[in-house]
């Protein structure tokens, strides 16, 4: 499933994501450590984390300029809220080194809930936040494949 306003489409922003289910199916999963690793340059790297998940409310949407997210979650279950209208208003300023910038909550988001062996793939400029709680806390063990142009 590929879920995404056609205003915001990039073809050539999703032709990695067959490299990425590749590197999925293909890589013992259990072996990567926490943090960033697999790192090719700027156009590929691999971010583990492991959490407790818990009210999705507590988090601010963000977006990034740089690279796609695809996020793969190992074990456990979590809701990622995120939104096709990339005509977002800005709670920072964009942060360059960690291709990241806050922003205010959109008008409209989905809500996606995320079971081991799910992932989803988030556009560049899509507001989304992570971390939420399905019902009730869990730990989960997740897999963030950052993919640059």
């Amino acid at each position: 499933m590929l879920f995404v306003n056609i205003d915001g489409f990039e073809s050539s922003d999703y032709a990695r994501v067959l490299e990425a289910v590749n590197f999925l199916k293909k890589t013992d999963l259990d072996t990567i450590p926490l943090g960033r690793s697999h790192q090719d340059g700027e156009r590929f790297y691999v971010q583990c984390l492991e959490y407790e998940t818990e009210s999705i409310e507590n988090f601010n949407f963000e977006i990034h300029q740089k690279r796609l997210d695809l996020h793969y979650i190992c074990a456990g279950e979590e809701e990622i809220d995120v939104s096709p209208n990339t005509n977002f208003v800005a709670m920072t300023d964009y942060n360059d080194d960690r291709d990241i910038q806050y922003v205010e909550q959109p008008d409209h988001f989905n809500r996606i809930m995320l079971h081991q062996g799910d992932f989803v793939l988030i556009g560049m400029h899509e507001p989304h936040r992570t971390n939420g709680a399905i019902g009730k806390s869990t730990h989960v063990r997740k897999l963030v494949l950052k993919l640059g142009r």
